[in-house]
């Protein structure tokens, strides 16, 4: 292990994700989410998107336990609670497209779904219809779809609650909370599911220090912004990395 954590080091390719990592824990710390949605794309250009998951999953775990603390007062249970149990319903058949489908077809799945749940979420999208528990849950399962395939638990939930009336504080904590419960879930999935390489899990030990700092800054900094602030920053950067991460823009990357 200690051989594979050098070979990371001398990498420029495991360097330059150690920057989207710094970088997306500062997001992360910021707006509550966004780690998925930064380093799926460029971690899975510049390696395998297994590798890319399996790193989401490891470094979005222990770091995430202190954030995860400092929200629970804010935390709306009865919002999160359904989304977290729908999200164990379909992580199974995502683990099994991660196991199956080509890895450009997936890359390709997780940039474009980014790409379009940051455009529907900073073109002000509302979503005026029923929020039962029923509704819920299957959005949780959506989730879950997309998280195990993909990294992405995030968008599904962050559009269901940001397309109505809560307030940023509130989004985040839900995030927050939302997020570290299912990172437990999908840690346990992807045990069983073998995703988990020597050299994924090299990478994310080596990765938690950065990450960890970035979440840091990050929560530091999301105290007293505004709304148009924590909004414009956090989607920005996503947008940026979806982009950067199209499988057409790989020579760009390497």
């Amino acid at each position: 292990m200690i051989e594979l954590i050098y070979a990371h080091l001398a990498n420029p390719a495991s360097q330059i994700v150690l920057c989207v990592v710094f970088i997306t824990g500062i997001v992360r710390g910021f707006s509550g989410f966004g780690t998925g949605m930064l380093v799926g794309p460029v971690t899975a250009a510049l390696f395998t998107p297994k590798i890319a998951l399996a790193l989401i999953a490891i470094i979005d775990s222990v770091p995430a336990i202190a954030l995860a603390w400092s929200a629970r007062h804010k935390t709306q249970w009865r919002e999160v609670l359904p989304l977290v149990l729908g999200y164990m319903v379909l992580m199974p058949l995502g683990i099994y497209v991660l196991k199956t489908a080509e890895p450009i077809a997936m890359r390709w799945f997780i940039c474009i779904s980014i790409m379009l749940a940051v455009t529907l979420l900073w073109g002000g999208f509302k979503y005026r219809g029923p929020r039962s528990k029923s509704v819920s849950v299957s959005v949780g399962a959506a989730s879950g779809f997309m998280g195990a395939a993909a990294g992405l638990p995030g968008p599904p939930a962050l559009l269901y609650w940001m397309a109505g009336d809560n307030k940023a504080a509130q989004v985040r904590a839900n995030m927050i909370f939302y997020l570290f419960l299912t990172d437990i879930i999908i840690l346990i999935g992807y045990y069983f599911g073998q995703i988990f390489t020597a050299e994924a899990i090299a990478l994310g030990i080596l990765a938690m220090l950065p990450y960890f700092i970035g979440l840091h800054i990050g929560a530091k900094c999301f105290i007293g912004a505004s709304e148009v602030l924590y909004k414009r920053v956090a989607f920005s950067l996503i947008l940026a990395a979806s982009i950067l991460a199209l499988p057409l823009l790989d020579n760009v990357l390497r």
